[in-house]
């Protein structure tokens, strides 16, 4: 694996990034912690890792400022100690003057040892093991989704499945929160990659400002998220 330590660039956010409240999407946070991980990691195309490729496990991230429309931010990007075969990664989204605006994290395996992982409890063995104990036992009646989204050709990566920032843009759409209850924070755990034609239905229970959610595809769940409001 070739790896740089450290890895930052600058982007200057479009009135495309923000909802129709202008507060940043979840998409575009997800879609630019992706563009730094895939500049600062890439996997070396020797023999032994032919054929593979990186997974994302989890990802979440918390938002302690919005920036404004049409500003230019600075996003950096480090990993984080491996712990067995997971790869850790840490992102600060933040302003030119340095104020920090997001935090976020992410866990990554090679694809062959991703349902090895994903078997162990959902990647409980870290600093946020009640949280995820709570998104694993998230059991809301699937018989009842609140939203559905058919996965269509704009919504796939170049492995044809479902890329990851979608999932961002998918939960904030199924959440449809009023313009005085924004997202403050988002994790979500990535169980089942998806392909084009397929419907993903997401069901939703919540505890004040906690929401949980689950999103499914016949006879297996596609993903599992946490979502925190500025609700008390």
């Amino acid at each position: 694996m070739k790896e740089k330590l450290f890895y930052s660039d600058t982007f200057h956010l479009t009135p495309g990034d923000f909802d129709q409240y202008l507060r940043l999407k979840p998409y575009s946070i997800f879609n630019l912690f992706q563009e730094v991980a895939s500049q600062a990691s890439t996997i070396n195309l020797d023999r032994e890792l032919q054929d593979r490729s990186w997974r994302l496990l989890r990802t979440k991230y918390i938002i302690l400022k919005q920036p404004g429309l049409s500003e230019k931010v600075f996003v950096e990007t480090r990993p984080l100690p491996a712990h067995k075969s997971e790869f850790r990664r840490e992102f600060i989204i933040s302003s030119t003057d340095h104020n920090v605006l997001v935090k976020g994290s992410s866990i990554w395996c090679i694809d062959d040892v991703a349902e090895e992982l994903l078997s162990r409890d959902e990647i409980l063995n870290d600093e946020d093991q009640d949280l995820n104990q709570e998104i694993v036992n998230l059991k809301p009646d699937v018989q009842f989704p609140i939203f559905k989204h058919q996965v269509r050709a704009s919504d796939l990566d170049f492995f044809l499945h479902l890329n990851v920032a979608r999932y961002g843009e998918i939960i904030f759409d199924a959440m449809n929160l009023q313009k005085n209850e924004f997202i403050k924070q988002i994790q979500i755990n990535f169980l089942n990659p998806v392909g084009v034609g397929e419907v993903i239905s997401i069901s939703k229970a919540n505890f004040e400002n906690k929401y949980f959610l689950i999103g499914t595809v016949p006879d297996k769940i596609v993903f599992r998220a946490f979502v925190k409001t500025n609700y008390d």
